[in-house]
């Protein structure tokens, strides 16, 4: 498993590759983000998950949510605190509810292949039923943050949640020469309710 809080310290985040700063970390949300909050896919209490340095967290804020930012990496935590109030910070790897909104943006392809069906568990276990999901993970081929389309529709209704939208598009990186954005899957979804399981989208 990849160690991110090494990473967030200075540490190599893939054996071979020299840590140039978190790519992923960009001083502003990821426009995905923006253009969700705008077509007001933002409601009730935020669950920030994965939150990393927090300007997800923070913009959100700032635009009236109340927001939780949850990530497993401590320095990335104290990172975010110091960015801005008007978040409540978490670390760890549990996600306690219910929200109306949960955020994954880059945290699947983050988890090993066998734990992200758990993962998408966890994420449904502390949404609302009609609660809301807004993800991105990395839609590229082979290496540990692969993921596949199947692979993640997959886990996602099996865990409950009934996929609106799914199709490609890039996040924006910084600082990686010659790489500015990465391809993502972006999904919509709404968690369904206890008492049965979504059916997959076409």
């Amino acid at each position: 498993m990849v160690d991110f809080e090494e990473f967030y310290r200075g540490g190599q985040l893939v054996e071979g590759v020299p840590n140039n700063g978190v790519p992923w970390d960009i001083g502003a949300p990821q426009p995905i983000v923006v253009a969700w909050e705008a077509a007001g896919r933002f409601r009730g209490h935020v669950l920030d998950a994965g939150c990393g340095t927090g300007d997800n967290a923070l913009f959100l804020a700032s635009q009236g949510h109340q927001v939780t930012g949850v990530d497993i990496a401590p320095t990335a935590i104290e990172i975010a605190r110091g960015r801005g109030d008007g978040v409540e910070w978490v670390v760890g790897s549990a996600f306690t509810g219910p929200f109306g909104t949960v955020l994954a943006s880059a945290l699947f392809h983050c988890v090993p292949p066998d734990e992200r069906p758990g993962l998408a568990v966890a994420l449904r276990e502390a949404a609302a039923a009609g609660a809301l999901l807004n993800l991105t993970s990395l839609a590229v081929d082979g290496g540990p943050f692969a993921v596949t389309e199947d692979e993640l529709r997959t886990a996602l209704t099996g865990a409950g949640w009934e996929i609106t939208r799914f199709e490609r598009d890039e996040i924006v990186l910084n600082g990686v020469d010659g790489l500015p954005s990465l391809p993502v899957w972006i999904v919509e979804a709404t968690a369904a309710s206890r008492g049965g399981r979504a059916a997959p989208t076409p």
